[in-house]
């Protein structure tokens, strides 16, 4: 008679416990893009995780940052290749994860035009846009994103979308 109770309070704490460390992973990408050592303290983590398509997602993304981070021209291209191929594998593995998608969308949005990784930004844009509105999207990843797409060059339909939104 105990026993329900004891593993719903436990099933609970792990559901928070889960939602904090995506939070904190979500910081450190963040914090990331900034700070090598933030990076690479990230991808130890993230090695340590069960290989969700979240963890994985994250991961190719990470690795792809520390592109940025090195200064020799083969590890750099081999830091955002790894990465890209990690983080196309997780979309591939949980093709409706906005969140995902987003961090291919930004990446690509970011990297130079010479690495030729531009083929999903109108399709990625278009599942973001129209993933916003779904009401089981984290509040603060939504804000993250709107906050994010509203600096990109978009379509007057677009930006009137975002614009409904965020409100």
């Amino acid at each position: 008679m105990w026993v329900k109770p004891i593993v719903l309070f436990i099933s609970s704490f792990l559901l928070l416990f889960t939602e904090s460390s995506k939070q904190n992973i979500r910081l450190m990408y963040a914090r990331a893009v900034e700070s090598k050592q933030t990076a690479q303290n990230l991808l130890s983590i993230l090695e340590k995780q069960e290989q969700s398509a979240f963890v994985l997602g994250y991961k190719g993304a990470t690795k792809m940052v520390m592109a940025k981070h090195v200064f020799n021209p083969f590890t750099k291209l081999s830091y955002f290749n790894a990465g890209k191929k990690m983080l196309n594998t997780a979309i591939s593995k949980d093709n409706g994860n906005v969140e995902l998608v987003f961090l291919r969308y930004a990446t690509q949005m970011s990297a130079p035009s010479i690495l030729g990784y531009n083929r999903h930004i109108e399709a990625d844009k278009k599942l973001i846009l129209r993933s916003l509105t779904n009401d089981e999207i984290d509040e603060q990843l939504a804000k993250t994103i709107v906050s994010f797409m509203k600096q990109q060059k978009l379509t007057p339909e677009e930006k009137q979308q975002l614009t409904t939104i965020a409100k």
